[in-house]
């Protein structure tokens, strides 16, 4: 008791070198880790000033929200065999027929990201929750051998019930069921869907769990992706969470949004992404069953040429970033983009800038009101800088639209689950489709034009005329942009 009562009194009267030690230790190893990791000068300087003016809050902060790479377990163990079907050979590029004028644009995506570009696909347009989430169920309901499902939100709504009963109805059939839900995002139903499906038997796993001694400090990495894939044949991708919020015939507040059901070899791919992220979260290797071609393959001109690009904080960092810079170097004619949040870096707002500047259009379409009142504050505040060089951005007058597409010209598509903003491009792991098809591209551009009539175009002249504690305050926040 005496010795506790010493030791009480010494930290009583100590205390301030105490934290004063503890600080400068925490601030010297928070630093050298910014140091050694961290990319843009700009944003370790910001960092680095944040630690060391604040006092282990700032060391906290950092622990909790900078460290934005993580070194997957699987990259090590996960066994590189089933891989190898994806990966190129180096001496026998596939062009798969593509103009002469993507050829460069193909050679640079293998180096981006070696996996191959695969024929024989289909795409079919899920245009919202009404369309979607019925074929998704109806996919479940006839599903024989295995389904593998990941969500960001997993809503236990009316919606999120239905797709509870339907795995759970598969399972007790004899499927085998294998949920993913991301560690952040199934907190957005206190987990209540996560605890459903368990009771109901289904296998489900947490990504990166927000309450763990392991994964505490990876808090800010979150897995976005969303995938089903059923027996091998069928595979939904895009950015639709699981949510009536999407129900956008009866929904409060509704949510715009597009899915893709996805036919042909390249749903092999799309599995191998969810077989590593499970490996990842459980340390269990599962096996799905592979895409077997059948005798119904798409005519000549509407099948799709097809690969996915998965990116991350992990061995995939950057992949989908120069994807798009990879594939705007090609633009000649248009570019097209529909996405929720439009905050990109330089080097992509260069890269669309360098377009336009050649004489390039550029379309964006963004929410007029997104569900994030800050990030609104921050596209505000980057208008007049992007469409000084030509480039056109709408404001879609709907509640919310969260569909992401890009378009190219009349031949390059790409789809999934990516936004153009720091938090998709630098800490979220995501999955997209990079398409080439004619017939594809024209049903996304009229669906970008079918969004374009609701729109209100940005002109110069109000964003001029913005009252100045506006511009104090979007330009204030977008300081943080790197962040959001």
């Amino acid at each position: 008791m005496q010795v506790l009562e010493a030791l009480f009194e010494w930290v009583s009267f100590h205390w301030v070198t105490i934290i004063v030690v503890l600080h400068i230790g925490l601030s010297v190893v928070a630093s050298l880790h910014v140091l050694l990791f961290k990319e843009n000068e700009r944003t370790s300087l910001a960092w680095i000033g944040l630690v060391i003016f604040s006092p282990v809050l700032g060391s906290l902060f950092y622990w909790l929200f900078g460290i934005n790479r993580i070194r997957r377990i699987a990259k090590r163990e996960h066994p590189q065999q089933l891989k190898q079907d994806f990966r190129y050979k180096e001496d026998c590029i596939d062009f798969h027929g593509l103009p002469k004028r993507w050829h460069s644009s193909v050679t640079a995506g293998y180096s981006i990201h070696p996996v191959n570009y695969v024929d024989d696909n289909s795409v079919e347009l899920l245009v919202n929750g009404d369309n979607a989430y019925p074929a998704m169920i109806k996919s479940i309901q006839a599903a024989k051998h295995h389904i593998v499902l990941s969500s960001y939100i997993f809503d236990y709504d009316s919606l999120g019930r239905k797709f509870v009963t339907a795995l759970a109805q598969a399972q007790e059939r004899g499927v085998v069921v294998h949920i993913l839900l991301d560690g952040i995002g199934v907190g957005y139903s206190w987990r209540k869907s996560d605890r459903a499906l368990k009771r109901r038997g289904v296998k489900t796993a947490q990504f990166l769990p927000a309450i763990s001694l392991t994964s505490i400090r990876f808090i800010n990495l979150r897995n976005h992706r969303k995938i089903l894939c059923v027996d091998g044949e069928e595979a939904y991708i895009g950015g639709m969470n699981i949510s009536k919020s999407n129900l956008v015939n009866s929904a409060k507040h509704p949510i715009d949004d597009v899915h893709f059901k996805i036919t042909g070899p390249v749903i092999d791919q799309i599995s191998q992404v969810f077989i590593e992220d499970w490996f990842f979260a459980t340390r269990e290797l599962i096996q799905f069953p592979s895409y077997c071609p059948n005798a119904l393959k798409p005519n000549n001109d509407e099948a799709i040429v097809a690969r996915v690009i998965q990116d991350g904080p992990d061995e995939h960092h950057n992949r989908i970033r120069w994807t798009l810079i990879n594939a705007l170097v090609c633009a000649q004619k248009s570019v097209k983009i529909i996405t929720p949040y439009f905050i990109p870096d330089q080097t992509l707002m260069t890269s669309l800038h360098a377009a336009a500047l050649r004489g390039v259009f550029v379309e964006i379409v963004v929410p007029e009101h997104s569900n994030i009142l800050f990030v609104d504050w921050v596209m505000e505040a980057n208008y007049p800088r992007i469409i000084e060089h030509g480039i056109k951005i709408y404001k879609n007058k709907r509640p919310f639209d969260h569909s992401k597409i890009v378009l190219i010209d009349d031949v390059w598509s790409f789809i999934g689950s990516t936004n153009w903003d720091a938090r998709s491009l630098e800490f979220n792991f995501e999955i997209n489709l990079e398409c080439f098809n004619k017939n594809l591209n024209s049903q996304l551009t009229e669906l970008f034009e079918s969004k374009k009539l609701n729109t209100e175009r940005v002109i110069e002249e109000d964003m001029n005329n913005l009252p100045i504690y506006k511009k104090i305050r979007n330009n204030l926040f977008r300081l943080f942009s790197p962040y959001l």
